[in-house]
């Protein structure tokens, strides 16, 4: 008897206590002629085509949306082979129904319940899109939703959008959305390390998902890339997203769409100390485990200090390596060699987390050899010989070794094939770096060299640097190659309405390119201009901290979201064709 024709039958009796053993008949004389037939009874016959088609759901016990259902377990039935456990680890009900027993006949599966089902109480079975078939390894399309209720009613609350993952090239699909009811809770008391959610499932195609069958109440959003498939958030090793509301559903608002996530990684570990090493008597290199914040690398902290003699030494400077940041060069006065010296920091990550306190000093000895280094130019922000340079670029000149923060007008300079010289803009990031800006447009299509003379520059010991020149050739983009594009950013928000607009555009082939921006000090008109042919990804979002990026919250404690919108077709632009007309909706 077909699983289909099962469910059929029962329409009219949800306990469907007449027709179990007849079921059970059937699956005992199959059972048993499967064992005489094969015992390998999930494979499937080899041979045919590649199979490229998605395994699917095509009946259940009970129907869907099914009412008065009072029975102990459920039936799926899939239209081929999968793998038992994918769907064992993919399959989510709520509220919980205990320990689940699996018994599998085939291509179908009867899913028995450890606990007694509530009274009046809607039930949501989701499959997710972890579940493969066993032919090829094809992953359902989309999450499969099965709803009933012990009542006469079920509930019909909707929640759906969609989930974009943290880099553009990562995996959209197989991403858990988890829903918590707060109506009973202190919302700030929700913590999703040690909480399971009330409802959840899991996305799809394009990261789309579904929420359905809510039951009214106030609920908490996040997205989780649940890498221990326990329904739990764990930091660092989960990716999350925030909604930027809590959403409520209600008699008149049951259907709520647009809710979409941007996944991140938390970082909750503090940077630490695991290095140092001296390079001659008075320039120290300090690693650290992660990037370290510019704004709190400054000589006053670091110490450096004397164990033996308790003699604190002075730092005349602390400059960051470019362009990573994990080190950190110390110039210090002359210190005791041989001796051993204590070497503390109190800075902190780009996430803002304090160095480790018991990870923030270093004990290492003064060795007698000389620094003989001097200054030369470490490297630039792009190779020579580079083509497609922006008109107004922005070039790093990054040192070998801290530098006294003075450019005077032979240190550098730029000029074209012909040799024309052009005014340049200078400005120290660091003592370690140096940012060169042209005064004017430069001409599209041209070829530049930019001359660097490092005997020019000194160090903080007044050495001068190697008397050689380093020159960085470059070719600027064609500027027939330039399009624009033009639109508006729409927000009618008045709760969350603070900071700018930022529209950011993203090439969708070179998807680990810097993506190009804009910002607006308020929604409105916006303008790409100068933007190069291609195929673009646009997105907006509302800056609320003013910190120039998009910031995705926290699950615990709770930070919400900033809003954020993107446009659901990616653009083509033509050179010298410009388009208009772009609207972006904030939610």
């Amino acid at each position: 008897m077909p699983l289909r024709n099962f469910s059929t039958a029962k329409a009219n009796d949800r306990t469907c206590s007449n027709d179990v053993f007849t079921f059970l008949q059937l699956r005992v004389l199959l059972l048993a002629a499967g064992m005489i037939w094969s015992c390998a009874g999930q494979f499937p016959p080899s041979g045919g085509p590649e199979d490229k088609d998605p395994p699917s759901i095509i009946a259940t016990y009970p129907e869907h949306n099914s009412t008065r259902f009072q029975d102990s377990r459920i039936v799926f039935e899939f239209d081929e082979y999968v793998d038992r456990p994918s769907l064992e680890n993919a399959l989510f009900i709520s509220p919980n129904v205990g320990m689940l027993e699996f018994d599998w006949s085939g291509r179908e599966v009867e899913i028995r319940f450890s606990e007694r089902l509530r009274e009046n109480t809607t039930y949501v079975v989701n499959v997710g899109t972890d579940v493969v078939d066993v032919r090829n390894r094809n992953r359902m399309a989309e999450s499969f939703t099965l709803a009933f209720s012990t009542g006469h009613h079920i509930d019909e609350g909707v929640i759906e959008g969609r989930v974009y993952p943290a880099k553009p090239a990562d995996p959209s699909s197989g991403i858990m959305v988890f829903a918590y009811r707060l109506d009973p809770l202190n919302p700030d008391t929700l913590d999703p390390r040690r909480t399971k959610p009330d409802y959840s499932t899991q996305t799809g195609k394009e990261g789309k998902y579904t929420l359905s069958h809510l039951a009214l109440g106030t609920y908490r959003l996040l997205a989780v890339r649940d890498e221990f498939k326990n329904l739990l958030y764990v930091p660092e090793a989960d990716e999350f997203g925030m909604a930027a509301i809590d959403l409520p559903i209600g008699a008149d608002s049951a259907r709520i769409r647009g809710i979409d996530f941007r996944l991140a990684k938390e970082d909750t570990t503090a940077p630490r100390l695991i290095k140092v090493v001296n390079i001659g008597r008075r320039l120290l290199r300090l690693e650290f485990s992660e990037e370290i914040n510019v704004r709190t690398i400054g000589a006053e902290n670091f110490t450096v200090i004397d164990t033996v003699s308790g003699r604190k030494a002075t730092i005349a400077a602390a400059e960051p390596v470019p362009p990573r940041n994990l080190e950190v060069l110390l110039v210090v006065d002359s210190l005791t060699t041989g001796s051993p010296h204590t070497v503390g920091a109190r800075v902190s990550d780009t996430k803002g987390l304090s160095i480790n306190p018991s990870a923030s000093t270093l004990v290492y000895a003064v060795t007698s050899e000389p620094d003989t280094g001097v200054v030369t130019v470490a490297s630039f922000s792009f190779p020579t010989m580079s083509r497609d340079i922006s008109l107004s670029p922005e070039i790093a000149v990054m040192f070998s070794r801290p530098v006294r923060r003075h450019v005077d007008s032979l240190a550098v300079s730029l000029t074209d094939s012909l040799g024309n010289s052009f005014d340049i803009l200078t400005e120290w990031q660091s003592g370690m770096m140096l940012i060169i800006r042209p005064e004017q447009t430069l001409a599209g299509r041209s070829w530049y060299a930019l001359t660097v003379d490092a005997s020019r520059f000194t160090d903080f010991f007044g050495v001068g640097g190697r008397d050689s020149l380093f020159v960085l050739k470059f070719s600027t983009i064609d500027t027939d190659r330039f399009s624009s594009l033009a639109g508006t950013v729409l927000d009618t928000s008045v709760r969350d309405a603070q900071g700018p607009v930022y529209v950011v555009a993203r090439e969708a082939e070179r998807r680990d390119q810097e993506p190009t921006s804009v910002r607006i000090e308020a929604p409105g008109p916006f303008i790409f201009r100068n933007i190069v042919e291609g195929r673009y990804l646009i997105e907006a979002f509302r800056d609320r901290n003013r910190n120039g990026k998009f910031d995705p919250g926290q699950p615990f404690p709770y930070v919400r979201a900033e809003r954020f919108t993107v446009y659901p077709d990616t653009l083509k632009l033509r050179a010298r064709w410009p388009v208009e007309g772009l609207k972006l909706q904030l939610p």
